[in-house]
């Protein structure tokens, strides 16, 4: 069953119930369901090509547009508002599609940007060239296509089906208990797979889904919790941090109606987790790990086990996740996934498409299993530091200079040695009015690090370059 087809009975069901509400407007089921049929009868999109690209803004008409252009059995290429020029040109000569969509506030911007003369329409522009269709489009077995960051190679095509959509949804729905009495509110962006998840999972179970623009907005995060009284929240680690600043009392009496909170896997602080159970206190803390080839792997539902608090948890029903060592030393290795929710190639790239042996992706992350098969991550192989043939995972050495009270924050990686290939160098954030000096923590690691483990270089920084994930941008260190 595909995305349209659970909206549809959602609009049959629900007919009058608010399915979709963002910081303007709201919308029910059935005039959401209308409008989509409406935006998809355009006949802007009556073409031949497969892709149409989508400047995906949070907003209910970003919504539409996204339903709509599915609905029109086309695929969505998911353009970032906020992309750069050189990669904006290289996704559309990769997707090539016929026309991109966007609201009129970017419609401008992204014109300047606009190299092959593809035609750029706002919402309203589709709408107004709606027709009666005679006969709906079968939907394209693809729903969307997403790149990825593009950090340290290329941003490569990745194409999301409906199948996938469906496994992915289902497993959230099951382990996390979604249902149509939920009210749940996301400041995540819809042009990450995240967010995304998020609103197929509301329509999943018809559920309200309430969507906000900017996730650095923390008092309009705590007030519309309230405001909607909303039973579910998704945010990344990074936000989740922020918001713990402001005063526990005030923090409970915000997140009273909260059952689940439902972040990523990607780099949670053990205070930021113990504090959220705190807060939550016998209600759900989650999260997830997986990537866009292969969303929600698996999950992990904190407990009173403090041991686990750094895991990602179990593999998720249907998925296998398998740990290829690289080094008979360590107990870690490279993670390989296959499930259904992996996907079966990359979008036109054959290069890439090498990282896919027989349903197993290749994911570059490198973790491993504790006994009970719970999964703990610990970087990426790109991360991994070679120091005379010894291999050092950064993470090692983070955790334990991390232990030194003085210090905020902390990232390791690997700089040229003549001698030993690389050494280790490590940027440090001191905490407010600390008098830490590099002394000390060169003591402390002559204490508690092998030889070749001790840095031969520390620097005070005031940041540290993080993505809106809060994982490290390692390549702008190298």
């Amino acid at each position: 069953m595909n995305i349209i087809d659970l909206l549809r009975n959602n609009a049959e069901k629900y007919p009058s119930k608010i399915g979709f509400i963002d910081e303007e407007n709201e919308i029910t089921f059935q005039k959401m369901l209308k409008s989509v049929e409406k935006f998809s009868s355009s006949e802007l999109l009556k073409n031949k090509n497969q892709t149409i690209g989508l400047i995906l803004e949070n907003s209910i008409e970003g919504i539409i547009a996204y339903l709509g252009i599915i609905n029109s059995g086309k695929i969505v290429h998911i353009i970032p508002p906020n992309i750069t020029e050189k990669n904006f040109i290289n996704q559309i000569k990769s997707s090539n599609p016929s026309a991109i969509i966007c609201s009129e506030k970017n419609q401008t911007n992204f014109s300047n940007f606009n190299d092959k003369d593809i035609p750029i329409y706002t919402n309203e522009e589709i709408i107004s060239k709606s027709t009666i269709q005679e006969k709906i489009p079968d939907i394209n077995k693809i729903a969307y296509l997403i790149y990825t960051s593009g950090t340290t190679s290329e941003p490569k095509g990745v194409p999301i089906s409906h199948e996938m959509i469906e496994f992915t949804t289902k497993n959230i729905v099951k382990i996390l208990g979604y249902s149509k009495n939920d009210i749940d509110l996301t400041p995540l962006p819809l042009y990450h797979s995240f967010g995304l998840g998020c609103l197929h999972t509301s329509i999943y179970v018809g559920s309200t889904f309430v969507l906000l623009k900017n996730a650095n907005n923390l008092e309009n995060i705590l007030n519309s919790l309230k405001k909607f009284n909303a039973t579910t929240l998704a945010a990344v680690p990074t936000t989740l941090t922020k918001l713990l600043r402001f005063k526990n009392k005030y923090l409970k009496e915000k997140f009273s109606n909260i059952r689940l909170v439902i972040t990523n896997s990607t780099s949670i602080p053990k205070n930021t987790v113990n504090d959220l159970k705190a807060i939550l206190e016998n209600r759900k803390l989650a999260t997830y790990y997986g990537l866009t080839e292969a969303s929600r792997s698996t999950f992990m539902i904190f407990n009173k086990n403090a041991k686990l608090d750094e895991s990602v948890g179990k593999p998720a029903p249907g998925v296998k996740i398998k740990i290829e060592k690289f080094d008979k030393k360590l107990e870690i290795g490279e993670i390989l996934i296959q499930g259904k929710n992996v996907i079966k190639n990359y979008w036109n790239n054959s290069i890439a498409d090498k990282n896919l042996e027989g349903g197993w992706l290749q994911t570059s992350d490198i973790g491993y299993f504790d006994n009970d098969e719970n999964l703990f991550l610990v970087g990426r192989n790109d991360d991994i530091i070679n120091i005379g043939g010894e291999k050092v995972i950064p993470s090692e050495i983070e955790e334990m200079i991390k232990q030194i009270p003085e210090i905020e924050d902390i990232v390791a990686f690997g700089i040229d040695n003549e001698i030993f290939g690389k050494t280790i160098k490590v940027n440090i954030i001191k905490k407010n009015n600390s008098n830490l000096d590099k002394t000390k923590i060169l003591s402390y690691c002559l204490k508690n690090l092998e030889k070749f483990k001790i840095p031969s270089k520390i620097e005070f920084v005031d940041k540290i370059p993080k993505n809106e994930y809060g994982k490290v941008k390692r390549s702008m260190l190298k």
